[in-house]
């Protein structure tokens, strides 16, 4: 059934997306369905478009986001040192890692607006089936991408950093924002044309080379993702 590397990987990228996904809407509709129950003091206005917009003050949360974001990273540290090589291990570490991580987002999108959520979704997934088509389907040779993606990487995480201590303007944030979506939508090329490049040696046709590029696969869409949503929100 999974006899190719693209079925290995996208199978287990495939589950793990679907994890976070249907964690982000109950993550939602748990705060929704308490602020119906009038419970735990939230507020709600409607926006522009007439649809209910839970209000979440994140300085309240943001002990509690912390402790998630802390646990987040250290299953994936854990996941990158000694799952990827071990499927029985990898992949239970890797749905949990899947599900903390929809749990945040679903934090993040109640923060900005949760109706957002459904059209960043459409943007992520929409570039992320181009970015597969192409990565995977030309005869080019993209490796020179890595140095550039990874200072340009460095460069969004130096911002993100001077962001959190000192304030900057909206229109900067935008700015850098799309300069992020820019970013991932460019390792989602090179990650996909990786894969279509291992593919190719049957030695690769691995389950932990299929775990590797699935974690960088979900990483790239998830911080598109993020970026996006960062890019369209006031």
């Amino acid at each position: 059934m999974f006899e190719s590397l693209f079925a290995k990987t996208f199978s287990i990228l495939s589950l793990q997306l679907a994890i976070t996904w249907a964690t982000t809407v109950y993550t939602i509709n748990v705060f929704r369905d308490k602020y119906a129950e009038g419970k735990w003091g939230l507020q709600a206005t409607k926006n522009a478009e007439g649809e209910l917009d839970i209000h979440l003050d994140f300085q309240v949360i943001k002990p509690y986001f912390w402790t998630l974001l802390i646990v987040d990273i250290a299953i994936f540290l854990v996941l990158l040192n000694y799952g990827q090589n071990n499927l029985m291990l990898g992949l239970p570490l890797f749905s949990v890692w899947s599900w903390l991580t929809g749990v945040e987002l679903g934090l993040c999108l109640i923060s900005v607006d949760e109706n957002l959520g459904a059209k960043v979704l459409a943007i992520t997934a929409s570039i992320t089936l181009g970015t597969a088509v192409y990565g995977m389907s030309t005869t080019s040779d993209l490796s020179f991408l890595g140095p550039i993606l990874f200072l340009s990487l460095m460069i969004l995480i130096a911002f993100n950093i001077i962001r959190l201590l000192f304030s900057i303007s909206r229109t900067k944030q935008r700015i850098m924002a799309c300069f992020g979506c820019v970013i991932f939508t460019g390792y989602l090329i090179y990650d996909f044309n990786i894969l279509a490049q291992a593919a190719k040696e049957k030695a690769l046709n691995t389950w932990p080379v299929a775990m590797n590029l699935a974690i960088n696969l979900y990483l790239d869409i998830i911080n598109l993702f993020l970026e996006i949503l960062d890019a369209m929100s006031d």
